[in-house]
C-alpha cells in the first residue's frame, strides 16, 4: 500500500501536508476536537502559513476539521449522529452498488479482490488495524467502481474522507482483526456465487453490524453527542 511517487510529485504542497494531517488524525496522533495552529504546522512542515491555511481549506472542504471564528481551527469531532447517518448512507448506496456490480464482476476483478483480501489477512495477522482500514477502503471502492452507475460512483468518491474518519473507530466493535478480516472474505465469497438474497444480506450485515453494536452499547462509547 505505498503511494505511487509519480502521484505524490505531482501533487500541490498544501495536497501532501492535508494528506499527512488526514493519516496523523486517522492514527490518533492529532485526536478529534485537537486545535491545529498555523504557525506550529508551518514550523513542523518547514512551509509558509499560506500553504499550510491552503491544506486547512482542503480538511475542513472535506469536513475533517472546522474553522470558528477568531477561535481557530479544529479537528471535527465524530459524534454518534455522524456514525449513524454514515451507516444509513452506506448501506443504501453500497447495498445498491455491490448488486449491481455481481453481474459485471470479471475474471481480473476478482482476482484484485482476492489480492486485497489476501492483504487483509495479512495486516488481521499483525493486528494492524490502520492498514486493515484502508484495504477496506480499496475492496469496497473497487466494487462500487464496478456498479456502472457513474453517479453513485462519484457521489461515493466524495465521502471517502468520511467514511475512512467512520472506519477509525470500528475496532472497539470487533473481538479481533481476524473477525473483521472473515467479513471481507465472506463478502468476496457472496458477490462471486451470483446469489442476489446472500450478497444483499452479506452487505448488510457487514454494515449495520455497526449500529446493532452502536445502539446497543450507547452507554458506553466515547463519541460525543450533539
Amino acid at each position: 500500500m505505498q503511494p505511487n511517487n509519480s502521484a505524490i510529485m505531482q501533487k500541490p504542497l498544501s495536497e501532501l501536508i492535508a494528506d499527512h494531517l488526514k493519516q496523523n488524525i486517522w492514527n490518533e496522533k492529532i485526536q478529534f476536537g485537537e486545535r491545529l495552529l498555523e504557525t506550529e504546522l508551518a514550523e513542523h512542515y518547514d512551509v509558509s502559513r499560506s500553504t499550510i491555511r491552503e491544506a486547512l481549506k482542503i480538511l475542513e472542504s472535506e469536513e475533517l476539521v472546522v474553522s470558528q471564528a477568531r477561535k481557530g481551527t479544529y479537528v471535527a469531532d465524530f459524534t454518534d449522529k455522524d456514525a449513524g447517518e454514515m451507516i444509513e448512507l452506506r448501506t443504501l448506496l453500497e447495498s445498491h452498488a455491490f448488486m449491481q456490480a455481481m453481474p459485471r464482476l470479471k475474471s481480473e476483478d476478482t482476482k484484485k479482490l482476492e489480492g486485497i483480501v489476501g492483504q487483509m489477512k495479512a495486516k488481521a495477522d499483525e493486528e494492524d488495524w490502520n492498514d486493515l482500514f484502508d484495504l477496506d477502503m480499496q475492496f469496497h471502492s473497487y466494487v462500487v467502481g464496478l456498479c456502472g452507475n457513474t453517479r453513485i460512483i462519484k457521489i461515493y468518491d466524495s465521502l471517502q474522507v468520511q467514511i475512512r474518519t467512520f472506519l477509525m473507530h470500528l475496532d472497539r466493535y470487533y473481538s479481533s482483526t481476524h473477525a473483521f478480516y472473515h467479513e471481507h472474505r465472506q463478502l468476496l465469497e457472496a458477490l462471486v456465487s451470483n446469489d442476489v438474497h446472500t450478497l444483499n444480506g452479506r452487505v448488510r450485515e457487514h454494515i449495520e453490524y455497526v449500529e446493532t453494536k452502536l445502539l446497543g452499547q450507547n452507554n458506553d462509547i466515547k463519541y460525543e453527542e450533539v
